[in-house]
C-alpha cells in the first residue's frame, strides 16, 4: 500500500522528470499550480460526469451531444491520452525508484498551497453538479413525456436508474469536502472563497440526494418496498443528514469557534438512525407495501416468504391460498413453530404465534411447491 502511495505521490513531479525545461518556468509558481489544478480538475470532471452519466440518460443524452467529436478525430485523442497515461505512469515509477516519496503528512498539518490549485477543481465540479441539477429539475417538471422523447425510456426505468450512482456521488462529496477543509490552508481572504465553493457543492449535493430519493420513492410507488429498497431510503436520510451537519460545522468553525464535535455528532446520529430504522419495522413495512401495491396476481411469494415474523401481521391479511403458502414458509424461516429458548424471546415472533393461533395455516394447501405439513 505505501508503495502504490509513493506512486501516486510521485505524479506531481512527473512533468519536471519529462520536461525539464518546464522547472525553471514552475520557480515562478505559475506553471506547477496551473498543471496540478488542471489535472484534479480533469479527474474529477471524468468521474463525477461518468457517474452522472450512468445514473441519468439524459444528462448522458445532453453530455454525449457535448463530447461527441468529428470522424476523423475519433481516434486520435484516445490514443494521444492513453500515451500519455502510460508515460505518465511509467515516469511516476522510475521516479519512485530514483527517490522514494516520503509518507503524506499527519491529518493535523495544513498545506499552505496556490489557490489555483483548489479554485479550478471546485468551481469547475460546482459547475458540472449545477448542470446535472438543471437537468434534473428539468426532467422532474417534463414529466414521462420529456424523458420518453429525450432518454428513450420509461419513467419506470428512469426512476430506477441511476440510484446507486448518485449515492456514490454524495459519499465522494464528502470526501472531497474533509480534504479540502481540513488539509488546505488559506488566508483570510481566500478563506470565504474556499468556505463559498465547498458549502455549495454540499448544497448541490443535497438536490442531487432529493433527486436520488425521489426516483427511489417513484420506483417504489410502481413496484412496491423491498428490504433493499427501504435501506438505501434510509441511507439517503442518513447521507442528507451527514450534510446537514458538515454545512453546519463548516459555518462554526469560519465563526471562529471550534467544531470538534462534529465527529460524536456524526455517531450519534448514526446510532439514532439505527435506532429508528429498527422501529420503523422494516419487514412490516416491505409487507405492507407489496400486498399494497402489487396486489394479489403480481406477489413474489418466495420473497414473502423469506421475511421475518415482523411481517405476518400484513401477510395475515392475504387470501387463501397465498396467505397459507406463504405464512408456511415465515413460520419455517423464522422458527415459529417451536417456542423460543429464554435467551432468545423476540416480541414480534411471540406476536406473529399469538396471530397465528387465532389464525392458523391450512396444512393441506397445495402451494405449487410442495404442500405445507405443519411442524413436521
Amino acid at each position: 500500500i505505501r508503495g502504490s502511495v509513493s506512486v501516486v505521490l510521485a505524479l506531481g513531479p512527473v512533468q519536471w522528470f519529462l520536461a525539464g525545461p518546464l522547472k525553471r518556468l514552475s520557480a515562478k509558481r505559475r506553471v506547477m499550480p496551473t498543471m496540478v489544478a488542471l489535472g484534479i480538475t480533469a479527474v474529477l470532471l471524468a468521474v463525477f460526469g461518468l457517474l452522472f452519466a450512468s445514473a441519468d440518460a439524459v444528462f448522458a443524452t445532453y453530455l454525449r451531444r457535448v463530447m461527441t467529436a468529428p470522424e476523423w478525430a475519433e481516434s486520435a485523442p484516445l490514443r494521444i491520452f492513453l500515451f500519455v497515461l502510460f508515460a505518465v505512469l511509467l515516469a511516476a515509477v522510475v521516479l519512485v525508484a530514483l527517490r522514494p516519496v516520503n509518507d503524506p503528512v499527519g491529518p493535523r498539518e495544513k498545506f499552505r498551497v496556490s489557490t489555483s490549485i483548489w479554485l479550478v477543481p471546485l468551481t469547475a465540479v460546482n459547475l458540472l453538479f449545477a448542470s446535472f441539477v438543471a437537468v434534473q429539475i428539468t426532467t422532474l417538471f417534463g414529466g414521462d413525456a420529456w424523458v420518453l422523447e429525450t432518454a428513450g425510456l420509461s419513467y419506470a426505468e428512469y426512476a430506477r436508474q441511476g440510484f446507486f450512482q448518485l449515492v456514490v456521488v454524495s459519499v465522494f462529496v464528502l470526501g472531497i469536502v474533509a480534504v479540502a477543509g481540513g488539509l488546505l490552508k488559506a488566508e483570510r481572504r481566500e478563506r470565504w472563497m474556499l468556505a463559498g465553493l465547498l458549502a455549495m457543492l454540499c448544497g448541490l449535493t443535497m438536490v442531487v440526494l432529493v433527486s436520488a430519493l425521489h426516483r427511489m420513492n417513484l420506483y417504489t410507488d410502481a413496484y412496491g418496498l423491498s428490504r433493499l429498497r427501504l435501506s438505501v431510503q434510509a441511507t439517503v436520510w442518513w447521507l442528507g443528514a451527514l450534510f446537514t451537519l458538515v454545512l453546519l460545522a463548516g459555518a462554526v468553525r469560519f465563526a471562529g469557534r471550534d467544531s470538534g464535535w462534529l465527529p460524536r455528532t456524526v455517531v450519534l446520529v448514526t446510532g439514532i438512525g439505527l435506532a429508528v430504522f429498527a422501529v420503523v419495522n422494516p419487514d412490516l413495512r416491505v409487507a405492507y407495501s407489496q400486498v399494497e401495491v402489487r396486489g394479489v396476481t403480481d406477489l413474489d411469494s418466495d420473497y414473502l416468504g423469506d421475511l421475518g415474523a415482523e411481517a405476518v401481521p400484513a401477510l395475515d391479511r392475504l387470501p387463501e391460498p397465498q396467505r397459507s403458502c406463504v405464512l408456511a414458509d415465515v413460520v419455517e424461516a423464522n422458527g415459529l413453530d417451536r417456542p423460543d429458548p429464554w435467551n432468545g424471546w423476540n416480541l414480534a415472533r411471540s406476536q406473529a404465534r399469538d396471530l397465528l393461533a387465532e389464525h392458523p395455516v391450512n396444512p393441506s394447501v397445495e402451494c405449487g411447491r410442495r404442500p405445507y405439513r405443519g411442524s413436521d
